[in-house]
């Protein structure tokens, strides 16, 4: 292990991890991006490294972290740190930007960014999918990750303006947001502000067709997903990496570096 670098050990997709790789990229920290086998019964392409699906390397991790999940990062004293927004909380009280702190060090400020960061976490697991694999009719995430397209029908009712319960959700987001932007809070970024970026581009990739579903008719949550694309450590850090995810495996209707497209168009990268 490089002892000067931090180590965010997550699968070869944006998913949780994805706003832990923005963060620590808009810090200037070096870190390492220790991609683990995602655990799917799916067939590894020939001579990909690592390999992207099951090799057994997750059961083998898996007991040595912390709560059992990913993701988790190594720190360059050797400790190890999970849960996601215990780790941007972590690195936001050291991370500034515009001489402000990404956690907020004023009460009342970091009680409106765990607000809104807890309210996300309300919607991860619907778009997950609450049952996993076994239950592909509720579980949006795995069927794209299975290459079995997007579940319009089980997300449309849900989506449905003034209806459906998803779409109510990104509405008392759109309305908690200032008015003022260009951030959630305001002039200040926040990690809650990463957060919802990586969350919106990874949903509208890894869940939904596009992001269309989610920012249509919600002009704040887009302003403040297209500010951090237009930061420059963040556009510098997709640019860096962009030309490597080419080369993502493809499972059925599914080429795994599409995930990363929403990025790259948020930080103007097409």
């Amino acid at each position: 292990m490089n002892e000067n670098l931090h180590i965010l050990n997550y699968w070869n997709i944006p998913g949780r991890a994805e706003s832990i790789r923005v963060l620590l990229a808009l810090g200037g920290i070096k870190f390492e991006n220790n991609f683990v086998p995602l655990p799917l019964p799916l067939e590894n392409p020939e001579g990909m490294i690592p390999p992207p699906f099951d090799d057994g390397t997750w059961a083998n991790l898996k007991p040595n972290t912390p709560w059992g999940t990913l993701p988790t990062l190594t720190l360059p004293s050797g400790e190890i740190i999970g849960q996601q927004r215990s780790i941007l909380r972590y690195l936001g009280k050291s991370i500034k930007y515009s001489d402000d702190y990404l956690y907020p060090e004023n009460p009342e400020s970091a009680i409106l960014v765990d607000s809104y960061m807890d309210m996300l976490e309300d919607i991860w697991p619907i778009l997950v999918g609450l049952n996993g694999p076994e239950q592909l009719d509720s579980a949006p995430l795995y069927s794209t990750l299975l290459g079995l397209g997007t579940l319009d029908d089980f997300l449309s009712p849900r989506m449905k303006k003034d209806s459906g319960d998803l779409s109510m959700q990104f509405d008392f987001l759109e309305k908690a947001i200032s008015d003022d932007g260009p951030f959630l809070l305001g002039s200040s970024l926040s990690i809650a502000d990463i957060l919802l970026f990586a969350a919106i581009a990874w949903w509208g990739a890894g869940v939904f067709p596009d992001m269309g579903w989610m920012l249509d008719s919600r002009p704040k949550i887009e302003r403040s997903i297209r500010s951090v694309g237009d930061i420059d450590k963040v556009s510098e850090y997709y640019n860096d990496l962009k030309s490597s995810r080419e080369s993502l495996p493809v499972v059925g209707s599914t080429n795994y570096s599409d995930y990363y497209e929403n990025f790259h168009s948020l930080c103007n990268l097409d």
